[in-house]
């Protein structure tokens, strides 16, 4: 974990009353060590596209079966005869696997997660709050979740 990481989570309010470790007081919010990291890589890496598609959800509010939703929505064209339908992703694969939380899936293992294998338009999830979201997202054209 890189020193600089280290240090501004050091200086977070903290909170040791948690049954897990420490939570640290960022941008308003409460987050956990591992939380915070993905986060901040992404809002310090991320860089969103015209054509990127957000599906931004709440915990705990049917994101796996938005992300599904979504996913088939996107890519009815490919899989519309009886042939490709036998073969859909959906069938075989999670849909967190098809469509990937940027903090968690992306950029928590890595700094700077290689996207360009990601055909447009991409497909991504978070949990995060509109204020913690990338610059890039907040300065983009995307609006309401949809390409403009």
């Amino acid at each position: 974990m890189p020193q600089a990481f280290k240090d501004l989570f050091s200086s977070l309010p903290s909170e040791e009353d948690w049954i897990t470790a420490s939570f640290r007081l960022y941008q308003g919010f409460w987050l956990s060590p591992r939380l915070f990291k993905g986060i901040l890589t992404c809002q310090n890496h991320f860089q969103a596209h015209p054509s990127d598609i957000l599906l931004v959800t709440s915990p705990k509010s049917g994101t796996t079966w938005l992300k599904a939703i979504l996913f088939a929505l996107l890519n009815r064209a490919k899989y519309s005869d009886s042939v490709s339908q036998q073969r859909h992703p959906l069938l075989t694969q999670n849909s967190h696997d098809l469509v990937p939380f940027l903090e968690l899936n992306l950029y928590l293992g890595q700094e700077n997660p290689d996207l360009t294998a990601i055909a447009s338009p991409r497909l991504f999830a978070t949990h995060m709050p509109y204020s913690l979201l990338p610059q890039s997202v907040r300065d983009s054209q995307l609006q309401a979740g949809l390409p403009v």
